[in-house]
Order: structure tokens, then C-alpha cells, then sequence
């Protein structure tokens, strides 16, 4: 379990759930409707990402896609941009991610490699995505928006959820706001996992963790703070939804 056995046997964090059906009523009524993170374990084995992305697939296909240059863990603040031919074939030590709008009649090209339909998503639910790639022991900060589906295609990223809805759950938004300021651009997500993680029980009432390997897809719901480390280099693409 790693660092997530923090709490001495007192109170450790909950593994949320891992859903390996393709039953779309099942996903809906039991996760998405009722706002529960859940890994769908092995969701995208089959998909044709899974075996298709490489870096110099990305590069020779994808290479013209403007992204972002991140060297810390929040990447929403970064604003040296590139193409991901340079990115790939130049930049080492950093990460990296693109942010578009998705738009239905000109999908992205990465679309393509994406197995539609499936029982989680569809065309019309997209609202925007981004391809990542991210170096060893980089990762994202506690955040939150709407409905996504991260897949991910290479690699091991350990994830920590905590519900965060103003509406919902007053405490985790305060606490997410809290965390905010004590973490702002330049801070690391490998810090606040050592130093807040261990707190985090005493904060909000539940916590919530998983590991994601390749060919997993986790659906945070809309609301829901999270925050990621990776164990290994990284590579997939998230599907913002309604």
C-alpha cells in the first residue's frame, strides 16, 4: 500500500471501488448519477490507445498539437507552450499536457484511438480533453471540475479523492481552498502526498485512494477533489464530461 498506509492501523484511506462491468445502467446508477469515484479496472485494455500510443506514435501523428510545459504540479497555471514533436524529441525532466475545447463535428486526433461507443461516455458528454505525459514522481495538485475519465495508457499513478462540492460537502471545499493557498504554482504534488496526506482524515470525513495502471480508467465525478503522484513515467488522455 505505500503511502497510503499512513494512519498506523488507526484509520487508513478507503479504496474506492474498481467496476470491470460493461453494464452502462450499472455504472450510472451505482457511480456517476450518485457522485462516487470509481476505477474501471482494465476498461481500456482493449481500446486501441492501449497499443497503438508510444511517444513517436504521439510525435509523428500528434506532433503539431500545441501543449503546455510544466515543471511543477499545477499544470493549469503553466504557460510556456510547444509543439509535442519538440516536447517529445527535445525536452527532458518535465511534464506535460493539452487543453482544447472537444469539438464534435472535428473530433482530435486523438480521438481516433478511443473505442466508441463504450458504456461511460459518449461523443455528445464530451465538453473538453487533454493528452498528458508526465515524468516519474511529478503529478498534479489537489483540484477539481466537472465529470472526467482519466485513461491511462502507460504506467502506475497513485490517486487520492476527498468530496469537495461547495454544495455538497462544505468541510472538503473549505479544504480544498485551504490547500490551495499553501500550494500554489511551483509547489509539487510529491510534497503535499508526504505532508497532508497523514492529516487529511482529520480534515474531511472520508478519503478516498486507488492505484491506476495501464489500461484504467478512473471517473472522478464533478465536485470531487483529487490529486495524483506518479509511481512511474506516465502517459493517457482525459475526457472531460457532462
Amino acid at each position: 500500500m505505500g503511502i497510503f498506509n499512513l494512519f498506523n492501523g488507526k484509520k487508513k484511506l478507503e479504496e474506492i471501488d474498481q467496476f470491470s462491468s460493461q453494464d452502462e445502467v450499472l455504472f450510472q446508477s451505482k457511480y456517476k448519477n450518485p457522485r462516487v469515484p470509481v476505477l474501471l479496472k482494465g476498461a481500456a485494455k482493449h481500446w486501441p490507445l492501449h497499443s497503438k500510443w508510444s511517444k513517436d506514435y504521439i510525435k509523428d501523428n500528434m506532433g503539431s498539437y500545441i501543449c503546455k510545459i510544466i515543471e511543477d504540479s499545477r499544470p493549469a497555471y503553466a504557460k510556456d507552450q510547444t509543439t509535442l514533436k519538440f516536447y517529445f524529441e527535445k525536452l527532458k525532466n518535465v511534464s506535460t499536457l493539452t487543453l482544447e475545447p472537444f469539438n464534435q463535428k472535428n473530433p482530435p486526433l486523438f480521438y481516433k484511438d478511443i473505442k466508441m461507443p463504450n458504456p461511460f461516455f459518449t461523443t455528445k458528454d464530451i465538453q473538453r480533453f487533454f493528452f498528458f505525459h508526465s515524468i516519474k514522481d511529478a503529478g498534479t495538485l489537489p483540484h477539481i471540475h466537472g465529470n472526467a475519465f482519466n485513461i491511462l495508457q502507460e504506467g502506475q499513478k497513485q490517486w487520492v479523492f476527498y468530496d469537495a462540492s461547495k454544495t455538497h460537502n462544505i468541510n472538503g471545499y473549505n479544504t480544498l481552498q485551504a490547500s490551495n493557498k499553501k500550494y500554489p504554482q511551483g509547489t509539487h504534488a510529491k510534497d503535499w502526498f508526504k505532508k497532508e496526506v497523514p492529516k487529511l482524515h482529520n480534515k474531511v470525513d472520508k478519503v478516498f485512494c486507488c492505484t491506476q495502471e495501464a489500461g484504467d480508467i478512473v471517473f472522478i465525478p464533478n465536485g470531487y477533489c483529487h490529486a495524483v503522484l506518479n509511481k512511474t513515467e506516465v502517459m493517457g488522455i482525459v475526457f472531460e464530461t457532462r
